[in-house]
């Protein structure tokens, strides 16, 4: 099973704040995990989502 990371620990790895990672959440922007009250997220989905925004020169 992946590790989860909370939201702070996955702002921290996106090196984005908090309230930005809540607002992704909120337009579904970023693949996350909802246990009761609590956001979490796979190492794999940060990955994904890096992978799929990153723009490469043509």
């Amino acid at each position: 099973m992946n590790n989860l990371l909370t939201i702070q620990e996955a702002a921290s790895c996106l090196r984005i704040s908090v309230s930005t990672l809540y607002r992704w959440i909120h337009h579904k922007k970023i693949e996350h995990v909802k246990m009761g009250n609590k956001v979490m997220f796979t190492e794999e989905a940060l990955d994904k989502f890096i992978k799929n925004n990153t723009i490469t020169p043509e």
